[in-house]
């Protein structure tokens, strides 16, 4: 990703990107809990529906932020090219995650005939009524739910274990909150 100046030391996100970061975080973290613990909280399944209606639109903005204005540190790691072409492609595959798997809640909501509203305002359908479909989709985003959720577990696991104990170069510390520095326009 290309650079959009910003600090001096040049050694951390800029702080829309650690925000995003985040939001996408605790938005996915919440609709984990909310799938799996269904009775948590009264109104847990539309909580559930709104917050990857939610997910879909931060997910997009995100991605757009990164590609045009979003500030990446110049981590010189050092390390291989293997090791630098499965973190990209691991990024490329979690934002892709991110999208689909939101995706395909809605068509499973639509397809098994239920109303969808995100907080309380209705949304179109994407698709009408077939059942046998609405059980093939639900089994895809079962499938891919997990294997986002596994994409996440790899990711902390090299931010934490690789970048921040074995290398300790601050990859981690640079998506921290309270290390961001507001940008400085050129």
């Amino acid at each position: 990703m290309r650079s959009n100046g910003g600090s001096a030391s040049g050694q951390s996100y800029d702080a829309v990107s650690i925000a995003f970061h985040w939001i996408t975080f605790l938005l996915v973290l919440a609709i984990f809990v909310l799938a799996l613990f269904p009775g948590i909280v009264k109104g847990s399944i539309a909580l559930h529906k709104s917050l990857g209606l939610l997910l879909l639109a931060v997910v997009p903005l995100r991605l757009a932020w990164r590609l045009s204005l979003g500030r990446k540190p110049a981590h010189d790691t050092g390390d291989p090219a293997i090791l630098r072409l499965a973190a990209s492609g691991a990024h490329l595959a979690l934002y892709a995650l991110l999208i689909v798997t939101p995706l395909l809640g809605w068509l499973f909501v639509d397809t098994k005939g239920m109303e969808l509203k995100f907080f309380g305002a209705d949304i179109p359908a994407l698709a009408l009524y077939d059942r046998a479909f609405a059980w093939m989709v639900y089994a895809w985003k079962q499938w891919i739910a997990y294997g986002l959720l596994a994409l996440i577990f790899a990711h902390a696991a090299a931010a934490i274990g690789y970048h921040a104990v074995i290398r300790k170069d601050g990859v981690l510390r640079s998506m921290m909150p309270h290390r961001a520095t507001p940008s400085v326009p050129a």
